[in-house]
């Protein structure tokens, strides 16, 4: 994506590493003082010989004067100090062109990585460069880069272009490219460290504390700091030998305090949507006095017509209460992760001559995090109890022992078949002893409330090294080769989760004959060491802490992510062969280059993981391993036909790129763009790009397994009635209930697909940059994007299915993706599911204009103004599974189950700045995010979970420069503490939805604020 050209100009790195904002890319001066996007304009001297160097993302080819035929937006080293940014993910976030990914404020469902999702199509369509080459893939669940491998300290520029690229840079480049600038040519010695914390002024409206009052929860009021972050960068760089070789280096260490829900009144329970308006708190079934499943009638009766699935908890004294009290499983989870991180990298070069110039590349990282989330517990993973369990009182064993709700099958996949509902005799059990006994259905969920919360322990190392050459061969012909390996180290430790295998075996509880209730294992000998699980008389009797030790058991897991890429190309300056326009000075642009690309994973999960013993995790997680590698040709040509002649300017470029994957796919993808420029007052530039998505090792070789994929149930609660004809369709009969899922999640079939070949995605700008010439200083650019992916590797999604066989629709397709377990759930058991492989069917299309403006002006001595403004407006966000007959789904301006996270119509930030001459600066910044309604909104919506208003956030930054080596920075971004907009559990899908917002979109803790100090010698 990123082109290396180079100039002299000694001022020009100080200049990108200080002055940079956010801004559209356009040609300065390179002595202005005031640059507002990355050099394009810069002078080579006319001989073509190298300076120091300048990647111009979008292009291989060195040539003066370049210009971005593709949108970029340039984030610079100013705003990164402006926003106070230790995580990298947040600052580009800002951006209205970057749509939320993985990051700090992710708990269930987290990676532990930080990604970046371009227009909304996925990171994995997002190529994330460092100085213009790969990073490497960040964990082995994707292909996405882990950015906390950048160190903020040490970024120039970011550089974000959008569109495909894959012509210049290979597959991935779908959505566009983020291209981080590390500061390389750094000279003497700098010292950068910051605090920064959150602190908010807790005072949520009565539709939340009237919810929390009424169910008796505690949460917090007033006012409160937490979430503290401590950040230093020790960085050193010099040139030796008469400046032909340059080294610098870095060290950095970041340590990130948690914050939990509970310190947050309105993230203090898990709401829900109210009819009436407002909220309730909402929760999950699995409590502390236990839930259970079971069947019954009013009648006991053989053939009851009313016989059904029945909800009743354990009581005090062994009793069994009517329904279910929902757990409140908020206040634990993190709604900021802890985080520790290290952080190195050095980087050198020499010239030994014009024509060899080698040079080195290595960074490292090591991140530590911890997900946590609450309880783990018996999820309904038992789903029967033994009629010879001395720990049940009569009450409990007359109605689980009753003959209609006896198993008539010790089939596992036949769970739910009983008595009453198949007419069939009971089942009689014998274990090793040779006593008979019998089961009863009784499907129990049980909070670990006494073991604490799950923890999901993720570690990180990174390792990536570029050894490379480049050089002038003569003034035409200059080269660039280099050698890259990335490799991603993971180490995964899930504490606090309980095994299942034991958990049936610890209610699987027997009299030894001498009146002490033991296991049955125990006294078969299969497992001696087991503990009964006595949590049938909440209140009066609570469960050992021998038995909470015998059921907690950790999981393991490990893995490398590793990435090979040797690259080389020659690029040419054609006009000392005379080959160029006759109405253009420069001539015909080239390059000419092969690459090889290497993929690679293994992934080692222990024997818990792959059996799906663990309780709390929702399927196994299996061990995948496998690699790809790509064969690629590329070349790029640059022809200038006009410059100051009859126009200004007018260019065109060409770029193509020949894949050959080993998997048998291949691919062609190519560029073709121009610019033309009547006057230097305003350029017109459009451009179109074939780019291509290459199916990862996980979406080849991943093992298909049932695993938590879909958030809702349309034919769950209401009894199903005749007219429900996809509930019908799907395997239900009228009459049946079933019961819903407390906290909305539901089992999908997913895994690879060995098949899958590289997605395609047409992607087209145009646009026009104006920089008055009788108004220096200020520039603007308005540019229209549309990027159209076909084949896109996804599965069709278990809600998107779900809408087409529901009670009012029964698409045939469709509803034969839905297999329904014993009981008619799709997550009481793993035999419920809806079947969401990856395929190559996908649609995914978006499209909308950017806007950019800066203006950088000096005013007299006073000191200098600056002025920057990106936005974004959206036209269209739509995606399609491929199913023939099914309409696209627009999510412009919607947020929900379907759309994920929010996608307003209209968003943007601006910053107006000034600096004095006396070293002082003061900024502010205006974050908006356009308001979104939900995607399947309707007139029985909940007013709560119906959209959210616009929201407005304002930054403010004040910098202090003391002497020539100190620079002070203060600054508390959403100055005015505004808290996040809510949404309830019928429309918080579980990951990016976190703590009842979108943590990821929104600012969810409050206001921030941060100080620090760059000491630079």
């Amino acid at each position: 994506m990123k082109l290396q050209t180079y100039f002299k100009a000694s001022a020009a790195p100080a200049v990108l590493g200080l002055a940079l904002l956010a801004q559209p890319a356009m040609a300065q001066d390179s002595d202005d003082q005031t640059v507002v996007g990355p050099v394009e304009g810069a002078e080579v001297t006319g001989d073509g010989a190298v300076g120091n160097q300048i990647l111009v993302t979008g292009t291989r080819i060195k040539q003066p004067n370049l210009e971005s035929a593709s949108p970029v937006t340039v984030v610079g080293a100013a705003e990164v100090a402006q926003t106070g940014t230790t995580r990298v993910e947040d600052l580009v976030n800002s951006l209205p062109q970057v749509f939320a990914g993985q990051g700090s404020t992710v708990s269930n469902g987290s990676t532990g990585t930080a990604t970046l999702n371009l227009r909304g199509l996925g990171a994995e369509r997002t190529l994330v460069l460092v100085n213009g080459r790969r990073l490497v893939p960040g964990d082995p669940s994707t292909s996405a880069a882990d950015i906390n491998v950048i160190p903020a300290a040490m970024i120039q520029r970011v550089d974000v272009l959008t569109g495909g690229a894959s012509s210049v840079y290979g597959a991935d480049a779908v959505a566009g490219v983020v291209n981080f600038v590390l500061d390389t040519e750094f000279e003497g010695f700098k010292f950068d460290t910051q605090y920064s914390f959150y602190n908010h002024n807790n005072r949520a409206g009565s539709d939340v504390t009237n919810a929390l009052d009424a169910r008796g929860f505690p949460y917090p009021r007033g006012m409160g700091a937490d979430g503290g972050t401590f950040d230093a960068t020790l960085a050193f760089g010099s040139s030796f030998d008469d400046g032909r070789g340059h080294a610098m280096g870095y060290v950095g260490y970041r340590k990130i305090n948690p914050v939990t829900q509970n310190k947050r009144d309105y993230s203090a329970c898990a709401l829900s949507g109210a009819a009436a308006g407002g909220y309730t708190c909402g929760g999950s079934a699995t409590s502390p006095n236990g839930s259970v499943f079971y069947f019954d009638s009013p009648t006991g009766l053989p053939g009851d017509p009313d016989f059904t699935s029945t909800a009743g908890q354990f009581g005090p004294n062994r009793t069994l209460l009517p329904g279910t009290t929902a757990y409140n499983f908020a206040p634990r989870n993190y709604y900021q992760r802890p985080d520790e991180r290290y952080t190195a990298g050095v980087f050198a070069d020499y010239e030994i001559s014009p024509a060899l110039h080698p040079y080195m590349e290595f960074m490292f990282m090591d991140d530590r995090t911890v997900a946590q989330i609450a309880e783990s517990g018996n999820f309904g993973n038992t789903t029967s109890i033994n009629c010879d369990n001395p720990l049940l009182s009569a009450e409990q064993l007359g109605v689980f022992c009753d003959t209609e709700n006896l198993l008539v099958s010790p089939d596992p996949d036949r769970a739910f078949d009983v008595v009453g509902n198949t007419g069939e005799a009971p089942f009689t059990f014998v274990d090793a002893t040779g006593t008979a006994y019998q089961r009863g259905a009784a499907q129990i969920l049980r909070r670990n409330v006494e073991g604490g919360p799950r923890q999901d322990d993720l570690q990180h190392t990174s390792y990536r090294a570029v050894l490379g050459l480049r050089g002038d061969l003569d003034p035409v012909w200059s080269y660039d080769a280099y050698y890259l390996y990335g490799r991603t180290n993971f180490a995964q430790t899930y504490l606090n989760d309980f095994s299942v295998s034991r958990l049936q075996r610890a209610l699987d509880v027997v009299d030894d004959g001498a009146g002490n209730a033991v296991c049955r294992s125990v006294v078969d000998g299969t497992d001696p060491n087991c503990v009964p699980y006595d949590i049938f008389s909440p209140g009066t009797s609570a469960p050992s802490a021998d038995a909470i030790n015998y059921l907690a058991v950790p999981g393991f897991s490990r893995g490398i992510v590793s990435e090979q890429v040797a690259s080389a190309y020659v690029s040419g300056a054609l006009g000392n062969y005379g080959i160029q326009s006759p109405w253009a000075s420069e001539g015909v642009g080239i390059v000419l280059g092969a690459e090889y690309r290497k993929e690679s994973l293994d992934f080692q999960s222990d024997i818990s993981f792959q059996t799906g013993d663990l309780a709390g995790q929702g399927a196994p997680t299996l061990p995948v391993s496998g690699s790809f590698d790509v064969k690629e040709f590329f070349t790029e040509v640059r022809l200038p036909i006009v410059q100051d002649s009859w126009l200004s300017e007018f260019y065109l470029t060409g770029g193509y790129r020949y894949s050959d994957y080993s998997t048998g796919a291949t691919t062609d993808t190519y560029k073709i763009e121009g610019e033309l420029a009547p006057i230097r007052d305003i350029r017109f530039r459009a451009g179109y790009n074939r780019a291509v998505r290459a199916p990862t090792v996980q979406d080849l070789f991943a093992p298909q397994r049932v695993a938590l994929d879909g958030s809702t149930d349309p034919c769950s609660g209401a009894p199903i009635a005749a007219g429900d004809i996809g509930c019908l369709a799907s395997g239900l009969e009228v009459g049946d209930i079933v019961a819903p899922n407390p906290a909305s999640q539901y089992n999908g079939l997913i895994g690879g697909n060995p098949d899958l070949v590289p997605e395609i995605a047409d992607t087209y700008t145009v646009g026009v940059v104006v920089e008055p010439t009788f108004l220096p200083g200020f520039s603007a650019s308005v540019d229209y994007f549309n990027i159209k992916v076909e084949g896109a590797i996804q599965g069709i999604g278990a809600d998107t299915i779900l809408e087409q066989c529901d009670r009012d629709t029964a698409d045939p397709f469709f509803c034969g993706l839905v297999v329904r377990d014993g009981s008619g759930s799709l997550w009481r058991s793993s035999n419920g599911y809806v079947e969401d492989l990856s395929q190559n069917i996908g649609k995914l299309a978006t499209s909308g204009i950017d806007v950019q403006a800066g203006y950088n002006r000096q005013i007299g001595s006073a000191g200098r103004l600056s002025f920057s403004f990106v936005g974004t407006w959206l036209d269209s966000n739509r995606f399609n599974p491929g199913v023939p007959g099914l309409e696209d789904t627009e999510c412009v301006g919607l947020y929900g189950n379907i759309c994920g996270t929010p996608t307003p119509e209209w968003r943007h930030q601006a910053r107006v700045g000034f600096d004095f001459t006396n070293g002082v600066g003061a900024s502010v910044r205006w974050r908006h995010f356009g308001a979104v309604d939900l995607d399947n909104l309707s007139a029985t919506t909940p007013p709560g979970i119906a959209g959210f208003d616009a929201q407005n956030y304002f930054d403010l930054a004040f910098t202090f420069e003391v002497g020539d080596n100190y620079n002070f920075r203060l600054g508390a971004n959403n100055i005015l503490d505004k808290s996040p907009p809510l949404t309830g559990q019928q429309a918080c899908p579980a990951g990016f939805c976190n703590g009842n917002t979108f943590s990821q979109v929104y600012d969810a803790l409050g206001r921030y604020i941060y100080a620090g100090v760059t000491l630079d010698f």
